[in-house]
């Protein structure tokens, strides 16, 4: 049994409509059918009420970076989730914009012969804007759900300033956490939840929505040159292309998860950061568009270790490991799905200037200041995007992020630290990092982007010595120490060009 009360935010005080002839689940980023709290909540107001089931997903592209990569991502997830709401009996509506009909105009249309709306909670970049829209936009009740990780995001009252505090948080209240997890099933077998197509036609007919052509984004999944041309109509920035081997969706989603957990989490605490075969999950895109929940990595994984709150060693609260009672990795994985992502969430969640310099903290911003003077003329932004610099390392790094979407763990932390190191200043550098991922990673605009970027500069970290030119107290990384740390041969290959005039510059 669960409760979702805890991750449950009534929106405004708005009546109910009565009249309302369904209940809308306006999915915008739990982007899935399965551990949903969200669709849960919208099913069990839909039974309350006695009313058809209806969820809508949309995908904006009136936002920064909507490209080809980000749209082609979400649009195979959303094919995915036609056929899985199917044969869930739940009525599905795959919705992308265009330039005839935008989401705020759908959402009111929509919502005038609902009863009320449900939707996703997720605390920075686009979904957040959305939801903030809906409020104003709406005037039936909105409630807002959180699935974005096993602590409810309302349950911490303050944005933690370290992981160790965070830490101590979570090891208080990981087991009350479980009561409010969503079901693996949203929805009761044998519900009489759905829509029939007479119904639906009425919804079409009365909310003048205009229905996404399935034929349009089948194309878009084909990927190669019928997947660009199905994307060419969209007004959104066509310079970055999708990422072929890498496909949205629950399936490959699944299949990643299981794959890591057979063979690479028992060298999670030591392969980690290695460069040529990394002891990682690699579900970061995943989880950011929703695709599958860390609930159902964290409950798997701890089913298949038999793990229960008697392992529990009290002794133990804060620590990074030993409190779970469970093999190394196995708690270095935890401590990095649950303790440092949740603490990008809460973050986001309690700052509202959690994408800006300001958020960083006041040693970070004094050291910073003191050591302004110690820069010199570099690089231009274009010069860094096109990984035009003498540190083919970084030149690397940044050509993984252009061609894959993602950058390795621990060289994306020296990507950001070279980046602090060659702009004009450290505000201009955490912008320069927010472009940059954001426009080119499919796990950018997340939470856990923010944290990374804004670790850089010293958020979530403590003073080091001895201070440095730029860097003054902040942590130093470099390219020459990561060389001497990795065999970085197999990487600095698989992604050559560029300048090799100054391989492990400092």
């Amino acid at each position: 049994m669960t409760s979702l009360d805890s991750r449950v935010t009534i929106a405004n005080d708005s009546e109910m409509n009565f009249d309302g002839k369904y209940v809308l689940y306006w999915m915008v980023s739990t982007r899935r059918f399965h551990y949903n709290a969200a669709l849960q909540h919208a099913a069990e107001m839909a039974k309350q009420y006695q009313v058809p089931l209806v969820v809508l997903e949309a995908i904006s592209i009136s936002h920064p970076y909507a490209n080809d990569r980000i749209i082609s991502f979400m649009i195979e997830g959303m094919v995915e989730n036609i056929d899985i709401f199917k044969e869930n009996n739940v009525r599905f509506i795959p919705w992308v914009q265009t330039p005839l009909q935008g989401p705020g105009g759908l959402l009111r249309s929509l919502s005038k012969n609902a009863v009320m709306v449900v939707t996703d909670d997720f605390p920075t970049y686009k979904s957040k804007w959305v939801v903030e829209d809906a409020k104003s936009a709406i005037k039936i009740p909105l409630h807002i759900v959180d699935s974005n990780g096993a602590i409810p995001l309302d349950w911490p009252t303050k944005a933690y300033p370290t992981a160790h505090s965070f830490r101590r948080f979570i090891h208080d209240r990981f087991v009350d956490s479980i009561e409010t997890w969503p079901k693996k099933t949203p929805v009761e077998q044998g519900h009489d939840l759905w829509m029939n197509d007479e119904q639906y036609g009425e919804l079409v007919k009365e909310s003048g929505i205009v229905k996404t052509p399935l034929e349009w984004l089948w194309r878009v999944c084909e990927k190669g040159s019928v997947g660009i041309d199905a994307l060419s109509v969209l007004d959104i920035d066509h310079s970055v292309p999708p990422v072929n081997d890498k496909s949205g969706g629950t399936k490959q989603a699944k299949n990643r998860m299981n794959t890591f957990l057979q063979s690479r989490i028992g060298r999670y605490h030591t392969d980690r950061n290695e460069v040529s075969n990394p002891a990682t999950s690699g579900l970061s895109p995943w989880f950011h568009f929703g695709h599958i929940s860390t609930i159902e990595l964290i409950q798997t994984l701890l089913e298949t270790n038999d793990w229960s709150p008697h392992y529990i060693d009290p002794s133990r609260r804060g620590s990074r490991s030993g409190w779970w009672g469970l093999s190394e990795p196995v708690e270095s994985f935890l401590d990095q799905i649950i303790t440092w992502r949740e603490l990008g969430f809460n973050f986001a969640h309690n700052e509202e200037n959690h994408t800006s310099i300001e958020s960083i903290p006041n040693w970070a911003k004094l050291t910073l200041s003191l050591h302004q003077e110690d820069r010199s003329d570099n690089y231009t932004l274009e010069e860094l995007e096109n990984a035009l610099t003498e540190d083919e390392i970084w030149n690397a790094a940044q050509r993984q992020l252009r061609q894959e979407g993602i950058i390795h763990n621990y060289l994306r932390m020296v990507w950001g630290k070279r980046i602090l190191e060659w702009a004009p200043d450290a505000k201009t550098a955490s912008e320069w990092m927010i472009y940059l991922n954001d426009k080119w990673a499919l796990d950018g605009r997340d939470p856990n982007s923010y944290t990374g970027i804004f670790w850089v500069l010293g958020r979530h970290d403590r003073a080091w010595g001895p201070e440095r030119p730029i860097f003054g107290k902040v942590r130093y990384m470099s390219s020459a120490n990561t060389a001497k740390k990795f065999n970085l041969k197999p990487y600095l290959s698989r992604f050559a060009g560029g300048y090799q005039s100054n391989l492990f510059s400092n």
